[in-house]
This record gives structure tokens, sequence and C-alpha cells, in this order.
């Protein structure tokens, strides 16, 4: 098959794969070895007191133009939060809401993509509208039914947690713009398996961390924002590590970074972030079409396998279709647990088993499964 990725590849930087059947990216991604060796180095490091600011810099630098390549846009145009729920906090706060303004999401996002609007909503008066959807799907015509011209902000997750619908971004951010408003996605359950360009799609601010599917640590998290709304942006908090003049430690009044690193209050997770960039130039061996070509194949051939057994799945044909599979097998916890007992990783959400492989499975793991579906 053509996507699959090389056995070899993924043996030398997963070695830990071949003890188990891992199939739950979508909950955490496994690790590549180098960033396992990253992080142990850089602490290392700290107890014999190696390395010095400029180093920490330049890292950060070098993730940055890593995201990127990964993901679209420029060096620039990302800066480092702790989490997504903090990213996704930091824009519904840095904008301006007139009176009369609404902001629009969906009833299918993970609570990190509806609880800080819905916060905005009470602290700010902002009307909230929620999207109904049906069968997982959140499609962009039921999005632009609840768009206006006081729409402020669509928020959406570019793939859904529980279902594995994957919007279409860019048809999504002309709805937004039409009317006037930005959109705001949530990447990251598709940073790291798909071919994505942020800036080609016209997405105004996006936000993730590493644990998932960039087989990061956790507390690596990061946003984008696009150059269309830079200037518009005031962020609510700030800190010494999102202002001009960095290095400068006296006292005087001090204006934001004139890019993403604005939204950078503290100091990021030294530790975390060296494992991301480790992992970050792991997932840069291989291009995007690659990356998710392999993720795909898994995931099409496990909805076949589960089609030839007669067990319902959400499928929403190719357009729509992601690496999370969501089905519906008889007795999912008792099944779910079955499946751990065999060092098969997959997880239950909404009463359904969420299925989700990477880039380093095989359509031989997705038939292991299948033998316990029978």
């Amino acid at each position: 098959m053509p996507h699959i990725i090389d056995p070899e590849f993924i043996k030398a930087r997963f070695p830990t794969l071949s003890e188990m059947t891992y199939l739950n990216n979508a909950s955490t991604g496994i690790p590549p070895q180098r960033c396992g060796e990253a992080m142990q180095s850089y602490l290392d490091d700290r107890m014999h007191a190696v390395g010095d600011f400029e180093e920490t810099l330049a890292t950060f630098t070098r993730i940055t133009e890593n995201l990127a390549k990964l993901l679209g846009g420029s060096k620039e145009q990302y800066g480092f939060v702790g989490s997504t729920s903090m990213g996704l906090n930091s824009i519904g706060h840095a904008i301006q809401y007139p009176r009369g303004s609404n902001i629009v999401i969906c009833d299918i996002e993970f609570p990190s993509n509806y609880i800080p609007w819905q916060n905005v909503s009470r602290l700010l008066g902002v009307e909230l509208r929620v999207m109904k959807t049906t069968q997982g799907a959140a499609p962009a015509k039921e999005f632009e039914k609840l768009v206006d011209e006081n729409t402020r902000v669509v928020a959406v997750s570019h793939v859904q947690f529980g279902t594995g619908y994957r919007s279409d971004l860019a048809e999504l951010s002309r709805i937004a713009h039409q009317n006037g408003a930005i959109l705001v996605a949530d990447i990251i359950q598709s940073a790291g398996w798909a071919d994505i360009d942020l800036e080609k799609w016209d997405v105004d601010f996006a936000a993730a961390q590493a644990a998932k599917w960039l087989l990061g640590p956790i507390g690596a998290g990061f946003v984008y924002v696009s150059k269309r709304i830079m200037d518009q942006l005031s962020p609510r908090f700030m800190g010494w590590w999102g202002v001009k003049d960095i290095a400068n430690f006296s006292y005087f009044e001090r204006e934001p970074l004139p890019d993403a690193r604005m939204f950078q209050i503290g100091s990021p997770a030294m530790v975390a972030y060296v494992g991301f960039l480790a992992s970050l130039d792991v997932l840069l061996e291989m291009d995007g079409k690659k990356r998710e070509g392999a993720a795909m194949e898994n995931a099409d051939h496990l909805r076949s396998r589960l089609d030839e057994l007669g067990v319902p799945c959400y499928d929403f044909g190719d357009s729509h279709n992601s690496a999370i599979v969501s089905c519906e097998p008889e007795g999912v916890e008792a099944l779910q647990k079955e499946l751990a007992k065999n060092d098969i990783h997959c997880s239950v959400r909404n009463k359904r088993l969420r299925v989700s492989p990477h880039l380093y499975n095989t359509t031989q793991e997705i038939d292991r499964l299948v033998e316990h579906l029978r």
C-alpha cells in the first residue's frame, strides 16, 4: 500500500510500539524515542548547570520554524501557551465585542472549545449561538445559518474528538469573513496526522498542544495567529515572555510583541518543549501528504472491515472522514476492557468505541483489533 510508512523507520523511532497495538492517538500519542532522550538530556544539563538563555530562545525559534513547516504560515505566527484551553481563552478575551455581538459554536465540541466561549458569553454579555448537530456531523452550511453581521467568532474543531468529523476550514473561514467574523480552530485532533495549511485556508486563529497526534509531551501548547487579525488583538493578560526587549529586565513601560508571541505570559515548561521539538523533527521527516495518507489508510481500512462485520460507524465520506473512527459494537465498555487486557489500546467516548490510528500503525494491527469485534 503506497502510504504505509517503512516499518524500519517506525521500529527505529518508536521501539515501544512493538509491545502493543496502540490505536488511541486521539487521547495521547506515543512519543518517539528521540523525544524522551531530548528531555532527559535537558534535565541532565540542568543538573550540571549547562545551557544559557540564548540557547533557550534558539530552541523556541526552532519550534516555531517547525510548526510553520508542519501547519503553514511563518514562524512569527506561532506563540506558546500551556494548553489548547489557554490558547482559546487567550483569543476569546483579546478581541472586541460590540453591543449585540454573538459567537457561534456547535454542540459536539470537546469542553476545551466550548467552556471558554460560555465564559466569554457570561462575562462580556455576548450571545452564544450553539448549532445543534445530527449524526456526529458539523457541516459548514449549518454553521452558516447561525452566522450574521453581528457574529464576532466562529469557533470549531478541525476534527471532532468524539465522532471524527473533519470540518472544511477553508469554507468556514469564507463564511466567517464575509460576515466580518474571525474563524477560531481547535486543531488538537488533526495537527500531526493531517496535511494542514492554516494560512492557505485563511484560518484566523488556531490552538493545540503536543500530546496527541503531534507525539509530544503534555504541556507544550501553542497558538497560530493570522496576519490579517494580528493588529486587531489586545491580549487580556501579559507577561515578560510576550513583550518587546525580553532580555531587558529594568523597569519601563512594556509593549506586547507584534506577533503571536504576544500571548506568551510566563516561562514555558522548557522540558516539555525540548521534547516537542524532537517530536516535530521526527514528524517532519515525511511530508504532510505521506503522514495523512498513512493515517487515513489505516482508518479507511477499519471502516471497510467494520462494514464487513455489520458494526455501525460514522462515515462522513472522503471529504469529512478523519483518522478517528467512532463505531458502535455491542457491549462497548466490556469490549474496551477486553481489548486493554490484550494490549490493544482504544477508548470509549459517548458510549461508542473510538479508534484512532496514526501514521505508525498498520492494517495488520487494524485486523488484530477487528478479530476481537467478531
